[in-house]
Formats: C-alpha cells, structure tokens, sequence
C-alpha cells in the first residue's frame, strides 16, 4: 500500500483503538520514516502560540487533553490523474477530529525527502473545518463489490498479458476471501479480525505507483490490444474500492 496513506490511516486505526480502549496510544513509526510532528492550531481567546508534537503518542495526549471525542480518517475515492500517485504529496487523506466542543479541524501531512539520512520527515498541519458536513461520515462493508474489481481486473490483466498482475490482482482476491493464511513477513496494524482481511488485500491491490506499477507498462499495454478504455475504467473501480474499503476498515473496526 502507498506509504503515506498506510500512514495516516493506520494513525487513525491507533487512536481509535486508544479511544475505544480508553488506553494509551500504540503506534510504531515505519523504519523509513524519520521525524514525524504535528502542529496543532492555537487554542483560546488570549493565546496564540500553536503547540507541537513530536510523536504520534504525544499528538494524541494532547489532542486528547484538548477534549478529542472522535477521529476520522477521509480520502476521495475520485483522482484527476492516477499517474501522479506514485510521487509524494499526492494522496490527499486526511485525519478529521471531532471535538467536545462540536468544533471539527483535520490534520493534513506533508512528507519531506531527508537525502542525508536516507528517510522521510513528516510534517501533520490542523486546519480548521468551519463549514464540516453535519454529522459523522459512516462507512459499509463493500467487499463483495471490491471482489468482483478485482475479479474483472485480474481477467483485463490476463488479457494483457501482464502476468505478474495476474498473480497480485488474484492473490488480493484470495485474502479478501479469507483463502489464505496470514504470512509472518507481512506487518498489519491491530484491527479485530474481521477486518484483517480486507486490509491484507487492500495492501496488496494498491498497485498504482511509479515505474513497474500498474500505472506503467500496463497501461501502453492495453492500449496495444484495443483494451484501453477497459484498463481506465477499472483501474478507477479498483481504485475507488481500495480507498472505500480502506475507510470502511479504518473508520469502523474500533466502534
């Protein structure tokens, strides 16, 4: 799965556990990732200054203290472009926080490239939400739909000719169905069970990248065979499944 959307979603996995547990905050920043800090929005009539954290456990101890009530995670199902996904910044998620003062703000990341370290800062900014859609957004279990995504897709592929695609669209399928079992390598975030699934084949079906994605040979692939009007309009069916159902896991697994 994309770094940056892993990341923000499984912040918000974390602090809706936390929530839900009534319990510290668990979180284990990536290996690749070295500062992550969040700047807060000032608080009060008479101060200005704007608070910081330099961690996901101390961003959530002070959203907390401000009277966080419940938190959210959102990323448009749609894009303009699915071949910019593969560079940073372009992701679009954002962390919403409800407020015990009915205020709504959200949290937005920028990832910064450190050369000298070989690793990425990343930077979570709040804004305010003044005009916040009324109530809180929810989210159903759409896997049935996503399975015939990738169903559909796996079949353009073959087609196509891209065999490894074949495997991968087929292999997301198969954790989607529960056929296969869970392998010690892959590194999932604490949801209960039900949810494990989904998120092993969203993690696998995210296949829009850069060079030697989805987005890559694949595409002047279908284009070769007449197929490229296919290859669009399922690539953004499977895109619209995987960030639907990345909502639906995230959002309601801890409720």
């Amino acid at each position: 799965m994309n770094g940056e959307t892993a990341q923000i979603s499984n912040i918000v996995m974390s602090a809706r556990k936390a929530i839900y547990e009534n319990k510290e905050i668990q979180y284990v920043v990536e290996k690749y990732v070295k500062t992550i800090k969040f700047t807060f929005l000032a608080r009060g009539i008479i101060s200005k200054n704007q608070e910081t954290a330099s961690s996901v456990n101390e961003w959530f101890d002070i959203s907390r203290k401000h009277g966080l009530k419940d938190i959210k995670f959102l990323i448009p199902t749609e894009v303009t472009n699915r071949y910019v996904l593969g560079f940073s910044n372009t992701g679009q998620g954002i962390i919403v926080c409800f407020w015990k003062n009915a205020s709504v703000t959200y949290f937005t990341a920028k990832w910064e490239f450190n050369r000298e370290n070989t690793a990425w800062e990343v930077f979570y900014e709040e804004h305010e939400w003044n005009d916040a859609p009324e109530g809180k957004p929810e989210f159903n279990n759409g896997i049935e739909e996503f399975k015939q995504v990738l169903l559909d897709i796996e079949g353009l592929a073959e087609k196509i000719q891209a065999r490894n695609f074949v495997k991968i669209f087929h292999r997301a399928y198969e954790l989607l169905c529960g056929n296969l079992a869970d392998e010690a390598s892959e590194i999932y975030p604490d949801i209960p069970e039900p949810y494990k699934n989904i998120y092993r084949a969203l993690s696998v079906a995210d296949v829009f990248g850069a060079m030697g994605s989805w987005n890559d040979d694949p595409a002047g692939m279908a284009w070769g065979k007449g197929l490229k009007k296919e290859y669009d309009e399922l690539s953004d069916k499977l895109l619209k499944q995987i960030r639907y159902n990345l909502m639906y896991v995230t959002n309601e697994c801890w409720k």
